[in-house]
């Protein structure tokens, strides 16, 4: 994977994840940078100007850029973050069902780590989390949350997960108190697939009074996952 710009960098360096190298452009300082990845032995290698921009696939090469190891995660490890959570820790997984826009993703990837989900299970057509564009996005969640690539139905249906689904056409999701181990978010354009929403055990939506047609995959992602995480705190608290 390639990750770009400082933040990006340094969180990998902090991550458990392999760096296997950094590219600097020439006659630029990057200090706090090249310390850490001096403590970690990384080699940091200078590029000129121009090697940058081939290099990088944003509009404007943040003059920083690093190699690091794509790590790989197992079904089992998402199922077992469901069934054995840890301490704070909300047992449920984010599903994406086709997501398209890399910026959508890493948002999600993003929020699952602040409310502390187990992982996100992505669709084989939801576009690729090691993406520059996703990688930035999720700013640095990525290099800590679980995720996997495989068929969101099959997976739902051999695990036996309670089900989540979000839809226009569902039921108001505040009129719903249960806690699911999954949530699916569907593309931006088609939504969730009628496959996956018949196996689901309850199709929900968020409820709005304007004009808009509906929300952005990511906001609504992040609306639910705020729900269900105090939804969880809740029963938590009750035990």
């Amino acid at each position: 994977m390639v990750v770009e710009g400082t933040k990006g960098i340094l969180e990998l360096l902090e991550s458990s994840l392999v760096t296997e190298r950094i590219y600097t452009t020439s006659g630029s300082d990057f200090p706090k940078l090249k310390g850490v990845a001096y403590e970690k032995n990384v080699e940091v290698i200078n590029v000129s100007s121009k090697d940058m921009e081939i290099m990088s696939s944003l509009k404007k090469a943040p003059g920083a850029l690093a190699v690091g190891e794509i790590p790989k995660y197992t079904e089992d490890i998402l199922i077992n973050s469901v069934q054995k959570p840890l301490d704070n820790r909300v047992p449920c997984l984010v599903l994406l069902d086709d997501l398209v826009d890399p910026g959508n993703v890493g948002t999600i990837i993003r929020t699952t780590d602040w409310f502390g989900f187990g992982g996100v299970v992505c669709s084989p057509r939801t576009v690729d989390i090691w993406n520059a564009k996703s990688i930035q996005a999720s700013m640095g969640s990525v290099f800590r949350m679980p995720v996997i690539v495989t068929d969101i139905f099959e997976f739902v249906e051999s695990n036996n997960l309670k089900c989540m689904v979000l839809d226009v056409k569902g039921e108001n999701i505040y009129d719903n108190y249960d806690i699911p181990n999954a949530i699916v978010v569907g593309s931006e354009s088609k939504g969730v697939s009628d496959k996956i929403k018949q196996a689901s055990d309850m199709v929900l939506s968020i409820p709005g009074s304007g004009n808009a047609e509906s929300l952005n995959a990511a906001i609504a992602g992040a609306i639910v996952c705020s729900e269900v995480s105090n939804r969880w705190s809740k029963f938590m608290l009750s035990q």
